[in-house]
């Protein structure tokens, strides 16, 4: 039964992953076709970000508290019903802008959840000493949908306009919504939540913090991983004008640049599943990160689509080397009963400033051009990267850490009080 959970979990995340490359080129290349301006490409990012963030946080108790695959289900529902507003008002041809931005607000509050809820469930159906490679071959199938998504997305939108790559997208939630459905009942955390009450409510989503508190180590990672996501979602919003300004291309070279980066995440997966246990973990995190940085500085100065289609390959691969690192780190040391909130607040460090990036990324590019802002998106967690690299905490990461588990995290729910651990996630 577990087994077939793994499995239908996996096929749910694949098809969302795959819808949601389309939805995006396709809203993106909307509000560029409405707008014309890079503002609003960050706005439009805003618009999402925002209530991301923020049911991160009010919302993070709600993946332990309700059952786990039927919450899925329901936030799939929401989001298929918020791609359903821009794709039938252009169909009437009545499209706003607003229609674009209220679909971004509703599938970014959805997805704030969706994805921890999936993160909480995963050790509950996966071996716990392949943990890493469980993480690895979830982020392998989103890899492989946002491999053939974007390129496909992008020929659509190429050949009949972006209705279409919505629809597709719809498509796809319905098909997620329908797997997780037939999913077989999860076993419960192994402490669930009691009656409902404000202050009890209050005093979970405080718990989801108090993981950090306990591993400073995982904190610091988690905020390398904020400046990361700040400086990434400045590239890819200015994406659609950089192809269109700077490349002098169509939505076809956009989707193509998407599946080159998610082609290099494929490769970088397939190389952590053949190492198996990393114990090095702090100089590998670090390292990928640092280094993506610098090949995105220097991808803004060299405006060529063979070393932009290279620059994305090489930082796609070297992502999962942080990503499903950060990811076995949680799955093993948090409890099960507070996977589902203390995997929200993670995604909510490490989209902290998102919102901010979006909107920069617009700002930066349309005063000073796209290459500075490249430049100045590399450099940023180049240099954190390599400062963070010096701090003594971060060294606990390394290491095996079953000693780690069975003496400070105990299954069932961690101690109220319990003294600095590690240094930072």
């Amino acid at each position: 039964m577990l087994k077939r959970s793994y499995y239908g979990l996996l096929s749910t995340i694949s098809l969302s992953a795959f819808g949601d490359a389309f939805g995006l080129l396709a809203m993106e290349w909307l509000v560029y076709e409405l707008t014309g301006s890079k503002l609003a490409m960050g706005a439009l990012a805003l618009s999402s970000g925002i209530p991301e963030l923020v049911l991160r946080l009010i919302g993070s108790p709600l993946s332990d508290r309700l059952p786990r695959v039927r919450f899925m289900a329901c936030l799939a529902a929401v989001r298929l019903l918020a791609i359903a507003l821009p794709l039938g008002m252009g169909l009437a041809g009545q499209l706003q802008l607003w229609h674009l931005f209220a679909a971004a607000g509703l599938s970014g509050a959805c997805a704030a959840l969706f994805m921890p809820t999936a993160m909480a469930v995963i050790p509950g159906v996966a071996d716990s000493r392949k943990l890493v490679r469980a993480f690895a071959v979830i982020d392998g199938c989103k890899g492989a949908a946002a491999l053939l998504g974007p390129a496909l997305a992008g020929v659509i939108t190429a050949a009949s306009g972006a209705l279409p790559a919505l629809g597709i997208n719809m498509l796809c939630y319905t098909a997620a919504i329908a797997t997780l459905l037939c999913l077989p009942k999860l076993p419960k955390p192994d402490a669930a939540p009691g009656r409902f009450s404000l202050a009890a409510y209050m005093r979970e989503i405080a718990e989801g913090f108090t993981f950090y508190k306990q591993f400073p180590a995982m904190f610091t990672i988690m905020l390398m991983a904020s400046v990361s996501n700040l400086s990434s979602i400045a590239v890819w919003t200015m994406m659609v004008p950089y192809v269109r300004e700077v490349l002098h291309r169509d939505a076809a070279a956009m989707g193509t640049l998407t599946t080159a980066s998610a082609l290099g995440t494929l490769v970088g997966l397939g190389v952590i599943s053949l190492l198996g246990e990393i114990t090095h973990r702090r100089l590998v995190m670090l390292g990928s990160l640092g280094t993506i940085g610098i090949i995105t500085s220097i991808w803004g100065l060299v405006p060529s689509i063979p070393f932009a289609l290279a620059a994305v390959f090489v930082s796609g691969a070297l992502g999962p080397f942080f990503g499903s690192l950060s990811s076995s780190l949680h799955g093993r040391l948090v409890p099960g009963n507070l996977q589902g909130r203390v995997n929200s607040i993670r995604f909510l460090i490490g989209g902290s400033l998102t919102p901010l990036g979006a909107f920069a990324g617009g700002a930066i590019a349309e005063a000073y051009g796209i290459s500075a802002l490249f430049l100045a998106a590399g450099l940023l967690p180049a240099i954190f990267a390599g400062t963070a690299l010096f701090l003594p905490g971060l060294r606990m990461l390394d290491g095996d850490l079953s000693m780690l588990e069975a003496r400070h995290l105990p299954n069932s729910r961690p101690p109220a009080a319990a003294p600095g651990i590690l240094a930072k996630r």
